[in-house]
């Protein structure tokens, strides 16, 4: 799976303003929809809180990938957001988190959620590619790091 081709402009912010894991969440959402990917903002985010009831989403190293899988998604997508100041998000490490990879994929037997959680979460374990993307500024510098990003095997 090559997800630097589903890196989305739309689906980029640099500076979320967002106090708490609700906000995040219906700002994503929002941006998911106004991006085409998902037919309901409503939806997805019940599907986010029914995935964050089954277990933590905060990866650790100031990085949360929530994600969902739903009727409501059109295409899968990620979003790669910077929050303007980190939250509370009970991550593995106890720490706050200040990026968020929030994944959707529709309620297809292909499992393109694991595919993509598996490929994003491989290359989040290099600390050139993780920290490019927190301290990315621009979607130039976020393609970059996508397309030369370590292939998984």
């Amino acid at each position: 799976m090559n997800i630097a081709e589903m890196v989305d402009k739309r689906l980029i912010s640099f500076d979320l303003d967002a106090g708490n894991k609700e906000e995040v969440f219906k700002s994503l959402a929002k941006m998911m929809y106004e991006a085409g990917k998902v037919t309901s903002e409503e939806e997805y985010m019940k599907g986010l809180y029914e995935r964050e009831r089954e277990g933590c989403t905060g990866m650790g190293n100031g990085i949360a990938m929530p994600h969902c899988k739903s009727d409501c998604v059109k295409a899968a997508a990620f979003t790669l957001v910077k929050l303007k100041h980190p939250i509370e998000w009970e991550s593995y490490d106890d720490q706050p988190v200040d990026y968020i990879i929030m994944l959707a994929a529709p309620n297809t037997s292909d499992n393109i959620h694991l595919k993509m959680l598996s490929a994003l979460a491989v290359n989040l374990m290099d600390d050139d590619f993780r920290n490019g993307l927190k301290d990315a500024t621009d979607f130039g510098q976020i393609i970059h790091i996508f397309k030369n990003k370590k292939e998984e095997e």
